[in-house]
């Protein structure tokens, strides 16, 4: 085959393909139709779905046969019709089958899972989501054109048609986050299965390998569709087959089109054919309905929920049997379910041990083997080390994703000012400080820290495969809003952790724990900071650039899955406000005590850690934005180099700052944090007021001292953050959520007063705002040293002399 000619391949892998998925297919109809002789709307729409699987096989096939997978100039004038309106088929074609498909899935969980609420409840949300998306989509592929007749008749010159690839890639984030969703769901509930370790694991990772191939596969057909769309025609122009060797391209993006709808067919079938196979390759025995080791099928248990079953209730194993009465035989009878049978009594265990028993230090999943629930402020020792370092992988998820949002999108060719840049910035910054602290909460409050987690890492995965249509699209509104999402979940996250540090372990070591989940955070920081220098590389002048980008964000969002599934089995430690408001005076301040004999001294503290956070982060994020600006005028006026580049300073700034946490972590354990924030606002003014009036004769001196300033502003706001939790009780979440709330805020809006600034005089002028938000900072350990009721506690250097005392 020639390199040009890709018509046959196309051809050959399509018709294959399709053939290998409708043998399954045609196993599972006769399954559910002929040998259990029971069907559903799960059924009704899975035959749909392949009716609709072979018009797209057939559209993509006979569009070989008139140019699909050639280049341009080998395409006959008079195959161009035909051509057009086998590509318009095929496109429209794909989104209905996959939806179809996808719900025809869901269907049958619903019809599984009758007794689990929360199983049920995740089906309807992805359902909805499948069918909302899908009939948009459909719609918008469908009717592209005005006249819609313009998308495959090339007659037709008066016509205005929206970019059919850019739609496609635009919808690319639903389809993903739905196969994802859909294929993930079932692992928690297969977890509870009492099977074997080895059989349970192989169970789970062919669920796994089953999202990676999937995720191939469509991430393969966007990869081609992107290559498609790179040289198309203006958007309002744009009709098939009309860009610049899109017909070559567009082949292998229909091709793997075709293959993910008969991998969606595939993954639909595999579940339902036990029953056939059952009749094809009878078990051993004359009438016995138990497989190997004792493993029975779901179709021969009663339609009842078996963990609640009487738990008095003992039936003899060979008691199961096919013959159950229609009416109590669950339609959902495809899937294997092992029973596990007693070698002592020759008897099935009691209903109620379906699901396996969890030992006192065990998971459900059995491969971590860590303590059940325990209360957070009485873990102590290996136990707080054990849960912080688990924890602390979200502050590094944290880090990885705010960084290479902020030193990404600061390229990308839709942003062409530094309004724009500030505007990204203040947009994820805003919206967190202002909705993170309601839905962090609400949540944090009612379900605790793991839920948080879980949900934070759920709409970070679906804000970063939001950025696919957003560069897609090249909208800077659609980017804006893919920021606000983003920074959303992730300030969530880090209120989460941030409480979970403070509580988990010694009171006072709350600061040191504080502290070295910053520095992770940034060590994170600093992995994408790498990652997006050396790895993605952003030309403003490639429309390639912006794949790259995309594919960037792609890897993210999976990466929020796999550690999503790996926190689900933890069981982390929680603490309810009945826990807090009784274990109060381990917090270090006595909550009885007034200032001006009316308000509680513990609210103080917290009052201006709030403002001190808004303040301090501010300082912190406009540093990060006109650092580089002040860098460019002293060089320019000194006529000297830097030491290093702009860009990697920026870097350099991230690897300080980790280094300051744990540097600020360590003099904690051997100064009160009072004295260390005192010190540090005023070695922030001292720099800052340099930075802004010295003249300087290098550029240099100014990285340095820019860099010696960022030591001692870096853990500012998360010191803010452990010192005001002193002595909240009942609550200690709540002021979680308002000190994190209120450091987005800060980082929001004063990065516009630096502008603001800087365009009336100068970047090294607007430096004195960072002094003036250092000096309104100070205020907070001013207080706490002239107020003795607030510093009750005991320096972390003598809480361990008094342990190796006792020892």
């Amino acid at each position: 085959m020639e390199s040009g000619d890709r018509s046959k391949a196309i051809f050959i892998a399509v018709t294959g393909s399709f053939v290998f998925a409708s043998i399954f297919a045609a196993g599972r109809v006769v399954s559910r139709f002929v040998v259990v002789k029971r069907h559903g709307w799960d059924d009704y729409t899975f035959i749909l779905a392949w009716i609709l699987a072979f018009g797209l096989t057939f559209a993509v096939n006979f569009g070989t046969s008139k140019g699909l997978g050639l280049h341009n100039d080998s395409i006959l004038p008079a195959w161009t019709a035909q051509l057009l309106a086998a590509e318009y088929a095929a496109i429209v074609l794909f989104t209905p089958a996959l939806v179809v498909t996808k719900i025809s899935i869901l269907l049958l969980y619903l019809d599984i899972a009758k007794h689990q609420t929360f199983f049920r409840i995740a089906s309807y949300a992805i359902l909805s989501v499948v069918v909302i998306g899908g009939v948009t989509i459909s719609f918008l592929t469908a009717f592209h054109c005005s006249p819609v007749q313009a998308a495959y008749n090339a007659d037709i010159r008066n016509f205005k048609c929206i970019s059919i690839q850019k739609t496609l890639l635009a919808s690319a984030p639903i389809n993903i986050g739905t196969d994802l969703a859909i294929l993930v769901l079932p692992i928690p509930l297969l977890t509870t299965l009492p099977l074997p370790l080895l059989r349970k694991s192989i169970l789970i990772l062919s669920f796994i390998f089953g999202v990676i191939f999937v995720a191939a596969v469509d991430v393969t057909r966007i990869y081609y569709l992107q290559l498609a769309t790179i040289g198309s025609n203006p958007p309002d122009r744009t009709r098939l087959s009309t860009g610049l060797d899109f017909s070559f391209n567009a082949g292998l993006a229909l091709l793997w089109s075709a293959i993910e709808v008969d991998v969606a067919i595939l993954g639909a079938s595999i579940p339902t054919l036990v029953p056939l196979l059952k009749r094809l390759i009878p078990m051993n025995g004359p009438k016995s309905q138990a497989g190997p080791n004792g493993t029975v099928f779901l179709s021969e248990l009663p339609r009842r929920p078996i963990w609640t079953a009487d738990p008095g209730s003992k039936r003899p194993f060979n008691s199961i049997s096919t013959s159950l009465p229609r009416e109590q035989e669950s339609r959902a009878n495809t899937i294997e379910f092992p029973v596990t049978q007693s070698t002592e009594t020759g008897t099935q265990q009691p209903w109620e041990c379906s699901t396996p028993r969890l030992s006192e230090h065990s998971s459900p999943f059995g491969f971590i083997n860590m303590d059940p629930t325990k209360c957070i402020v009485d873990m102590r020792g290996s136990e707080s080390v054990k849960y912080c370092a688990i924890i602390n992988t979200c502050m590094f998820l944290n880090g990885f994703t705010y960084t290479m949002l902020f030193s990404v999108n600061g390229n990308i060719p839709i942003i062409h000012n530094r309004i724009q840049a500030i505007g990204i910035l203040s947009a994820s910054y805003g919206g967190a400080g202002i909705f993170s602290p309601f839905l962090g909460y609400a949540i944090l409050h009612v379900f605790g820290f793991k839920t948080t987690i879980l949900v934070s890492l759920a709409i970070c995965c679906a804000g970063t495969l939001m950025f696919w249509p957003s560069g897609a699209l090249g909208s800077y509104p659609a980017f804006i809003i893919s920021n606000v999402v983003v920074g959303i979940s992730l300030t969530c996250l880090e209120m989460a952790v941030d409480t979970f540090n403070a509580l988990c372990g010694p009171p006072e070591f709350a600061e040191i724990r504080v502290l070295l989940g910053t520095g992770t955070e940034a060590i994170g920081g600093v992995l994408s900071l790498i990652l997006a220098k050396y790895a993605i590389s952003i030309n403003t002048d490639d429309t390639r650039s912006l794949i790259s980008l995309q594919w960037a964000f792609f890897v993210i969002a999976l990466f929020t899955v796999v550690l999503g599934l790996v926190f689900y089995y933890i069981p982390l430690p929680e603490a309810t406000r009945q826990d807090l408001q009784r274990r109060q005076d381990l917090l270090w301040t006595n909550p009885s005590k007034k200032y001006l004999g009316k308000f509680p001294v513990i609210f103080a503290p917290l009052a201006l850690a709030a403002m001190s956070s808004f303040f301090t982060a501010g300082a912190l994020a406009s540093l990060r934005s006109f650092i580089g600006s002040v860098l460019s005028s002293i060089s320019t006026s000194s006529k000297t180099a830097p030491m290093v580049t702009i860009s990697d300073f920026q870097l350099l700034l991230t690897v300080i700052y980790a280094a300051g946490s744990y540097f600020f972590a360590f003099l904690c354990f051997l100064i009160p944090p009072r004295y260390i924030l005192f010190w540090a606002h005023t070695c922030g003014i001292v720099f800052a007021v340099l930075i802004a009036q010295v003249q300087f004769s290098s550029v240099r001196s100014v990285q340095v001292l820019t860099l010696v300033l960022s030591i001692f502003q870096g853990p500012i706001p998360n010191l803010n953050f452990a010192i005001a939790f002193r002595g909240l009780g009942q609550w200690t979440k709540l002021a979680g959520c308002i000190l994190v709330g209120f450091s987005s805020l800060g980082a929001s809006v004063w990065p516009w007063v630096m502008l603001a600034v800087a365009t009336s005089h100068s970047a090294r002028y607007a430096f004195y705002i960072v002094t003036a938000l250092f000096g309104a900072g100070i205020f907070l350990p001013i207080y706490l040293i002239l107020k003795r009721a607030t510093h009750h506690r005991t320096p972390g250097w003598r809480a361990v002399a008094k342990v190796f005392q006792r020892a």
